[in-house]
């Protein structure tokens, strides 16, 4: 997931404490560092709004969609080992050839996946992430946390996340000006993935409690993705129908007090 600050899910993680017997799929949010978590989403909110906001839009006055949709075509292409790996971990054979037929067509013909030509050719797209994985085998949520810079999250979704991080072969990789490739890919990745939420951040905004819309949602896409075995496309699609004070239904980050 990409996530609102975090905008990727690609950065880092840090760790919280306990853990609830919470379930998946569950409506009630466990958020025991509530008054932590809304001190750092206002810090995320104003860093988002003096930097991340000002480049996104910037960028997509001087980019078109196509140039746009080649370098998150790219940025995709490149976290398919990933995705293989955790297709794998899910006991997903079909999903694992899949992501490993993709990752060699557009590679390939699609010229460093800047042509996303397995799309074309029907071949099924999947998003598997370690925190996915982690939950398809039982393992609970735990507390959810807002990352300082990185955003929305849970315990159970941090570690997957540096478990992420250390499946990406790319970390690893030694050639020159790797370090430089890495910066850039994450930069990319943060302006590429901010770029695409410009609207639907807005409308979060105008929530009557941000925080609370954005909890509520990022659990439920969670739970989705754990039990679909991928996420929505655009996280954010259902901000709109969002009611603050009625905490029954989460959506993108989850609710309830």
């Amino acid at each position: 997931m990409k996530r609102t600050f975090a905008l990727s899910g690609s950065m880092l993680a840090l760790a919280a404490c306990a853990t609830t017997n919470e379930d998946a799929s569950s409506t009630a949010v466990y958020d025991p560092l509530e008054g932590w978590n809304r001190g750092v989403y206002a810090f995320n909110d104003g860093v988002d709004r003096a930097v991340l906001e000002p480049v996104a839009k910037g960028y997509r006055a001087v980019t078109n969609e196509p140039v746009r949709g080649g370098v998150n075509n790219v940025l995709t292409n490149l976290g398919q080992p990933v995705v293989f790996a955790n297709t794998l971990l899910q006991g997903k054979p079909l999903a694992s050839f899949d992501t490993a037929t993709r990752f060699f067509v557009n590679s390939t013909v699609g010229v460093a996946g800047i042509f996303d030509v397995a799309t074309a050719l029907d071949v099924p797209k999947h998003q598997e992430d370690f925190g996915q994985t982690l939950g398809t085998w039982g393992v609970p949520n735990g507390p959810y946390i807002v990352l300082p810079l990185l955003g929305a999250s849970n315990l159970r979704d941090t570690v997957g996340f540096g478990v992420d991080m250390a499946f990406d072969p790319l970390n690893y990789a030694r050639f020159e000006g790797d370090t430089e490739f890495r910066i850039a890919r994450q930069v990319t990745n943060v302006v590429s993935t901010r770029e695409r939420v410009i609207e639907a951040v807005e409308v979060l905004r105008d929530q009557p409690e941000p925080y609370v819309a954005l909890r509520r949602n990022y659990t439920q896409q969670r739970a989705a993705a754990i039990r679909d075995g991928r996420e929505q496309e655009d996280p954010f699609k259902d901000l709109p129908d969002f009611d603050a004070y009625d905490f029954g239904d989460e959506d993108e980050f989850e609710s309830e007090e």
